[in-house]
């Protein structure tokens, strides 16, 4: 290596710039550090209030999604509940010399596995026989002779799908006894 090579690979000073601190001053120095450093701090905040909102909008998005399934999912419930109340009819208007033939009994396994299906993944039936009636969960159509505001007949069986009401039972009402009637 050659003298030249050499002090090219030093660091030297630029002899014709003046000394930063001695033309500045040490107040203006310090002057362009705070701002430098309210810079920093501003940056910072902005990074931490974009990353807030990134993790906020991932949450959102997620949340969203399960939604969506959700009302995908009880959509297609909803339009299976027909097939389950035809079966139900079918089962209750059955002849009597038909029950217990093998291909009764494999309709049976066949509309229980529709039942079993439909419960993993969320859906409940409302219970209603000889409870009060509660709006929430029964749609009242008919009101007869028997203890007022109870259950007394089920017409068509309602459903709850992820504890949200799907559809809710038709029922009929006890209206009380008649006021004229002392037997």
């Amino acid at each position: 290596m050659t003298k030249r090579e050499r002090k090219d690979d030093v660091y030297e000073p630029d002899k014709t710039q003046p000394a930063a601190a001695g033309e500045h001053g040490t107040e203006q120095i310090e002057q362009m550090l705070n701002e430098l450093k309210g810079k920093a701090e501003k940056f910072k905040e902005n990074w931490q209030r974009t990353e807030a909102d990134f993790s906020n909008y991932k949450k959102r998005a997620e949340q969203e999604k399960s939604e969506i399934g959700v009302l995908a999912c009880s959509a297609l419930i909803l339009n299976l509940l027909p097939v389950i109340d035809d079966f139900r009819r079918a089962f209750n208007s059955l002849p009597a010399e038909l029950e217990g033939q093998d291909w009764i009994e494999g309709i049976r396994l066949i509309y229980r596995k529709l039942e079993t299906i439909m419960e993993t993944q969320g859906l409940c039936g409302i219970e209603c026989m000889g409870k009060c009636f509660d709006p929430r969960f029964h749609e009242a159509i008919a009101h007869i002779i028997g203890e007022e505001g109870i259950v007394l007949e089920e017409t068509q069986k309602g459903y709850t799908f992820k504890d949200k009401v799907l559809r809710p039972s038709q029922v009929v009402v006890g209206k009380g006894h008649e006021e004229g009637n002392t037997d």
